[in-house]
């Protein structure tokens, strides 16, 4: 008997220092130059006529595939650094590959950083599930455009006063030139949220139209490149119908200050936020957290389109997986305007030279030598692409852990 309760002791012991081990690991390590960053909340920023136009253009653009399948939308230089392999039966068994673009080859998706962190820590929520379920949340639907000014919408929206005024309060005092670039749709459907990221960051002679997304989140982490860093802001808007409840979730949420908690912000309807997203990292909960997401598999195509009379059918591999009303869905707007001193500046920037671009060679150079000096890598290694990008992930994005879970 003693013995037992002896063991027993000891087993009680070793299970509390796991868990008192893993709750005092520091939940929130952001560097500081990504911290105390200017943000607005604007309750009134779309009208009901913008609201209403903007459904309207949704459902005329009809079909929104996958997030990951943002490359549909625009094409990079570089969209791997030499991890990738051939498909295996058409699939790509790796658990974090994707089919690239030309659906010839398997590469890390752009977010891989995003992906990655919310599959090991389960996101803001902590979230406990299965690999499938797990990144069946992560696929949310978007449209991107890079020419704003093609829609008149966007640019009434761009051009408003409001968004002027609310937009350069987050601009450096000394960048007030606004340069708009992208304008996005993004659709959650229940069971789906948006995981912890940097919006795709710039540089001076680096973005994603010259390298994946995810090595411009290790470089703005790493601190290594911010005198060539590009400031910007980033509105995200709502313009569904329907009132937010705590039960239903999907709030915006982002860490300006070293707190365990973040900041929250309810997704009201033609209500958003500023902020430059590509220095402060975000997400949004899951949308109807109560609802399992439909299991997608990330090999194959998958969309939702918009069939008439408020209904959108969501396809995988050309099957109807699941039809949803318009106001089922979560509907958010993102429009991003880069912060210039100058409108020469934004020329400038716009028509920057080959040979005044960052080479992908020298990019990953400066980042070895870095882990080099920090002890995380010895000089004489010759790492896989693939290792390679697993490590600098791992050293440097360092998203926040959930402030709730306690494994």
């Amino acid at each position: 008997g003693r013995c037992n309760t002896f063991l027993l002791l000891i087993a009680i012991t070793i299970i509390s220092s796991v868990f008192v081990g893993v709750y005092m690991t520091k939940r929130v390590n952001i560097p500081k130059h990504l911290l105390h960053n200017p943000s607005v909340f604007m309750e009134d920023l779309l009208t009901p006529e913008q609201g209403d136009t903007l459904m309207s253009l949704a459902k005329e653009m009809k079909e929104f595939p996958v997030n990951v399948a943002d490359l549909k939308f625009y094409k990079t230089r570089h969209e791997h650094i030499g991890e990738a392999i051939p498909l295996k039966d058409g699939k790509c068994e790796h658990h974090y590959m994707v089919p690239s673009v030309n659906g010839t080859e398997c590469v890390l998706p752009g977010r891989i950083d995003v992906g990655r962190h919310y599959i090991l820590g389960g996101g803001v929520q902590g979230l406990k599930e299965d690999y499938s379920s797990l990144v069946s949340r992560l696929l949310s639907f978007g449209r991107y455009i890079f020419d704003p000014s093609e829609y008149d919408i966007v640019d009434e929206l761009f051009s408003s006063e409001t968004f002027q005024n609310a937009a350069k309060s987050v601009c450096p005092a000394d960048k007030q030139v606004l340069d708009p670039f992208q304008f996005n749709f993004i659709v959650q459907v229940p069971g789906q949220t948006v995981a912890l990221h940097v919006d795709g960051v710039y540089f001076w002679g680096a973005t994603r139209f010259q390298i994946p997304q995810w090595l411009l989140a290790v470089m703005q982490f790493s601190g290594l490149f911010q005198d060539k860093f590009i400031d910007q802001i980033q509105v995200v808007g709502y313009f569904h119908r329907w009132e937010p409840t705590e039960e239903r979730g999907g709030q915006f949420v982002y860490w300006d200050e070293e707190s365990i908690e973040p900041r929250v912000i309810p997704p009201i309807p033609l209500a958003g936020s500023i902020v430059d997203g590509s220095k402060t990292v975000h997400a949004a909960t899951v949308y109807q957290p109560h609802v399992k997401a439909p299991e997608l598999d990330k090999s194959v195509e998958n969309k939702l389109v918009y069939v008439g009379d408020e209904k959108w059918e969501l396809f995988s591999n050309g099957t109807s997986v699941k039809t949803y009303n318009t106001d089922d869905l979560r509907w958010t707007i993102v429009y991003r305007a880069r912060c210039f001193a100058s409108k020469e500046e934004i020329s400038k920037f716009r028509n920057l030279p080959d040979e005044e671009t960052m080479s992908l060679e020298y990019i990953l150079s400066t980042l070895k030598n870095d882990l080099i000096k920090r002890g995380k890598l010895d000089a004489s290694s010759k790492l896989e692409p693939l290792e390679l990008a697993e490590l600098l992930l791992g050293e440097y994005v360092t998203y926040p852990l959930s402030p709730t879970a306690i494994i």
